[in-house]
């Protein structure tokens, strides 16, 4: 039972939230055949009664504990206190006093831990309240003869009461704390239901002027409870049988707005066969008390998401709704359970991945409702471990770059590990990326192998290869000299496979790059002139380097005199076979004779002032007679 001063304590510490999901319950023994004993029946919205569920006591449902009377707890529990007496089984010759016991409930219905907490001699019909000052105070019906009285008794802890007092000639009693502390009784009376009062902890009792509820009809066994902001009065009464019979009895409800000094009835009939009313408002709730934790799953697997969730009061119906990634669920095909607590995914697919949630609807509630989502259960589903980006079979780099390949792959647990071609691991590379420079040690074929928890996979096989560093074999003479009209080839090679090459005269480009054929590559000057002379060099490009031949001067070179030209007899020109050489100004002396690149070929001997060459075995083309008085040109031709 509750008093005033805690229900609006509980009130105002809970906020209108609470009372917008709340169910009204209604304790009360059943006088159908076969059930009789305590049970608990609950207001819908609509305001009817559902005669609900038997109370179990440590498990037991047992007909003979009757008249309850709850009390709700700071922890919001239910302390129930009830008289233990002899209705379905035969009492003992020698019975002793009246017992009063008490148990706990979390749920409305399932109570535990039966103790006894008073007795004595002819009592029933508890009504227990907790005062200000932390004190409990249980009045007890007690029969003398044809006379009603009320027994007083009390307890520091609410579980172990003594007698106090009894007070005289009143009805089945109902104890309610007011605001100022004090006590008021109610019970049955003429008129309907009565009241008197004690201001000093229940030690005296004084009558109460008027009637706190008015009825025609009789009325009695009163218990009062807050139901949202209200005070309501469940009562006994008869219905169409009559009689003090329990199958005559009915149970209705009055309210009271003026903090319980009044009360007028607003349901006649609440349920019928049902006596000895005792009301409680009860906050009702969900809780998960446990949910399957993220998961990570390999395709074709199955997976069960579970989750247990408890109701308060226990007899709620709850209805249940899985969703995947806020979108419902329906059963069929892979998906079984999807209105369950237990939801069923066979031979999943990554379609599956996604945030699962329960949402929970109760129902049953007197006033509001209840959803509440529990989860998300996230759940991933890998694919079987496969490479999705496979690495090329061939790579191929200049000589001072790095070479780095990339596999990458999805699954479970992935670890990668790269492979020599002999099959050996290559220590240290076990991430998805491999770097490789010309001096590593493996520089053949390699390949990437990936295990996971769901399988594993192996890359391609790359080969590996590095572009040498191309080099000049033979390079630019450093200075070429020419009389003019004479041609000359300037010619160098590189150890390069493929490249280009581009000349300058004067640091200045006068060709186009040209793509190197073979390891020689040439510069034709023919007719030489004053404009061919200058510094030549070329530059070599290839995809990884840069070259440049040795600079080399060309110049231009002219007879010392045209007296020398028209002295000096040369030969026959062209000549083929032998050059006479005559008319020359010493008699003794060296003539030599050199190539256009200024290679010496033959040196002469001058006799009385000629010379002859043979020119049998010198390859065609133009030469350089050089003398001491100047140089002429000859050309051999075969």
């Amino acid at each position: 039972m509750r008093n005033l001063v805690l229900y609006t304590f509980l009130f105002l510490l809970c906020g209108i939230s609470i009372f917008a999901q709340t169910v009204n319950l209604m304790y009360y023994v059943s006088a159908r055949p076969g059930e009789h004993g305590m049970w608990v029946a609950r207001q819908l919205q609509n305001g009817s009664w559902i005669r609900g569920e038997k109370v179990l006591i440590d498990g037991v449902f047992d007909g003979n504990g009757v008249d309850p009377d709850i009390f709700k707890q700071q922890d919001g529990s239910l302390r129930l206190y009830y008289f233990q007496g002899y209705f379905v089984t035969p009492p003992p010759q020698n019975p002793g006093p009246n017992p009063i016991y008490s148990a706990v409930s979390t749920d409305g219905v399932r109570f535990t831990g039966k103790r006894k907490v008073f007795e004595y001699e002819g009592i029933f019909d508890p009504s227990v309240v907790k005062l200000p000052n932390g004190n409990y105070v249980m009045g007890c019906t007690q029969m003398v003869g044809m006379n009603v009285h009320t027994v007083v008794a009390t307890s520091n802890d609410g579980l172990t009461f003594t007698y106090k007092t009894t007070v005289q000639n009143t009805g089945v009693p109902e104890l309610m704390v007011l605001d100022d502390g004090s006590i008021r009784l109610f019970y049955n009376g003429p008129g309907g239901i009565i009241s008197s009062r004690s201001m000093d902890g229940g030690t005296t009792w004084q009558k109460e002027q008027g009637v706190r509820l008015s009825s025609q009809q009789f009325v009695g066994d009163p218990s009062v409870s807050k139901v949202g902001n209200r005070l309501r009065m469940y009562v006994k009464g008869f219905n169409a049988n009559g009689g003090q019979k329990l199958v005559g009895h009915k149970t209705q409800y009055a309210e009271s707005t003026d903090g319980g000094n009044t009360f007028q009835m607003q349901q006649q009939l609440v349920l019928d066969s049902a006596s000895v009313p005792e009301g409680v408002e009860m906050m009702a709730s969900i809780k998960q008390e446990s949910i399957s934790g993220n998961d990570t799953l390999c395709m074709g697997e199955n997976t069960k998401l579970e989750a247990v969730i408890k109701a308060s009061p226990s007899f709620l119906t709850l209805t249940y709704e899985w969703s995947k990634n806020g979108v419902k669920l329906s059963n069929g095909g892979k998906i079984n359970g999807a209105n369950s607590t237990t939801l069923n995914i066979t031979n999943c697919t990554q379609n599956d991945t996604g945030a699962y949630s329960l949402n929970v609807i109760a129902d049953g509630l007197s006033e509001g409702n209840i959803q509440q989502v529990f989860g998300p259960i996230r759940l991933a589903i890998n694919q079987q471990t496969e490479i999705t980006k496979d690495i090329d079979t061939a790579y191929m780099a200049c000589h001072d770059e790095t070479i780095t390949i990339t596999c990458n792959a999805i699954g479970k647990d992935i670890q990668y590990q790269w492979i020599q071609s002999d099959g050996k691991p290559i220590n240290g590379e076990n991430t998805n990326t491999i770097a490789i420079k010309n001096t590593s040690p493996f520089l053949e074929n390699i390949r990437c192998i990936i295990v996971g928890a769901c399988g594993r996979d192996t890359s391609k096989t790359a080969s590996i290869s590095f572009t040498s560093k191309a080099e000049i074999k033979k390079d630019l003479p450093s200075m070429v000299e020419l009389f003019s009209g004479m041609d000359t080839v300037l010619q160098a090679a590189i150890n390069a496979k493929k490249y280009t090459y581009q000349w300058y005269q004067n640091d200045k480009a006068i060709t186009q790059e040209i793509p190197g054929v073979n390891e020689m590559f040439t510069l034709n000057i023919t007719s030489m002139d004053s404009s061919d002379q200058g510094i030549y060099h070329a530059v070599i490009r290839t995809e990884c380097d840069t070259l440049s031949t040795q600079k080399t001067t060309v110049n231009m070179k002219v007879m010392s005199s045209v007296k020398e030209m028209s002295d000096v007899r040369v030969f026959p020109q062209p000549a083929n076979t032998i050059i006479h050489i005559e008319h020359l100004e010493s008699s003794r002396g060296q003539l030599t004779l050199f190539d256009m690149f200024g290679t010496q070929m033959r040196s002469l001997e001058i006799q009385e002032g000629k010379a002859i060459l043979s020119t049998d075995d010198i390859p065609s083309g133009i030469y350089m007679l050089r003398m001491s008085t100047g140089i002429i040109p000859i050309t051999i031709i075969h």
